[in-house]
């Protein structure tokens, strides 16, 4: 197991899932050795894996079942299994405030992912169809009264069903800046950490940010933009923003920076754009799960020169 940055939230994630493996009996020498490398290799390490040890001294402040829950799992539990009564028995000690906020631990526990430069289309229980673009994670949450949908990372087309002899129950996806309420429609909302935007292609969606009191609604053909106290102006909704759905990026005189910074989210590692070519226009469509393909056609096509550091570190110089 590896740790590829030092930020906090990643060390608590590198820290849950080797308790979850540490947790199964399951583990060898070799990963208990893997473990205590990994432990030693940077201070964020030590620091997460320290506020998991803390977890022990809370338990005469918590139910005695929920401890007991965590503490007596069976050698073969499921490591998912094994993290969410850890998240559980952080949620009801002290370290709740600090487990919640960090955003790894909702990733980790979402229903349903992809990794990146994955695509995956679910068919939900209520017959509508749910497609998830790359590095994606959403919660899925049905009830008598609603069908909700929670949007944790990346971005998903939704299109809705009609749902015959059952009372309506509106169907609402959720990320952290606001609510899109779906009215029969066609439809994909991308979350990003300053902003999410709602673009729709069938039918009519309201949103509502999270602090907001009146919904605005947006037509097929619209798109917008919000926060969690703001909305912006309407847009065009281009049919370039559904394009990843058939595994395409469609571009239209697009600055080569943006264009890098939309493929970029199909490719691991880092791939970058030198600002002496950042101005030059690019058109057309681009398949997204063939990465050198695409790469090979920019230079092709421009004056540019792809560099390749390693196979995790690209750079689009002039040629």
């Amino acid at each position: 197991m590896s740790d590829q940055q030092s930020h906090p939230g990643a060390a608590m994630r590198a820290a849950s899932e080797w308790y979850a493996r540490l947790a199964s009996g399951e583990n060898t020498e070799h990963e208990q050795r893997a473990w205590l490398a990994w432990l030693e290799a940077d201070p964020e390490h030590r620091h997460a894996w320290q506020k998991l040890e803390q977890v022990t001294q809370q338990f005469g402040k918590v139910p005695r079942e929920v401890g007991m829950a965590t503490l007596q799992l069976p050698p073969s539990t499921d490591r998912r299994y094994v993290i969410k009564h850890l998240t559980l028995l952080l949620s009801v000690g002290a370290l709740g405030t600090y487990a919640y906020r960090e955003q790894p631990w909702r990733e980790m526990l979402a229903d349903y992912s992809t990794r990146v430069g994955e695509h995956h289309q679910l068919a939900l229980a209520d017959g509508s169809q749910l497609h998830m673009n790359t590095d994606t994670a959403v919660n899925i949450r049905y009830t008598d009264t609603e069908r909700r949908i929670e949007l944790i990372r990346g971005e998903i087309f939704i299109e809705t069903a009609q749902e015959a002899n059952m009372p309506y129950r509106p169907l609402r996806v959720e990320t952290r800046h606001g609510t899109a309420t779906a009215m029969g429609t066609k439809f994909t909302v991308r979350y990003q950490p300053q902003r999410s935007k709602v673009s729709v292609f069938e039918g009519t969606v309201a949103v509502l940010p999270r602090q907001g009191a009146e919904a605005l609604y947006v037509q097929a053909g619209e798109s917008v933009e919000f926060t969690s106290s703001q909305l912006s102006a309407k847009g065009k909704a281009q049919t370039s923003d559904a394009a990843w759905t058939n595994g395409m990026i469609v571009a239209y005189a697009m600055r080569l920076q943006d264009f890098v910074e939309e493929l970029s989210r199909y490719k691991s590692g880092m791939l970058r754009c030198d600002p002496a070519v950042a101005e030059l226009r690019i058109s057309g469509s681009f398949p997204t799960g063939d990465m050198e393909s695409v790469l090979h056609t920019l230079e092709n096509i421009l004056p540019i020169k792809v560099q390749r550091f390693t196979r995790f570190w690209v750079t689009l110089t002039p040629a």
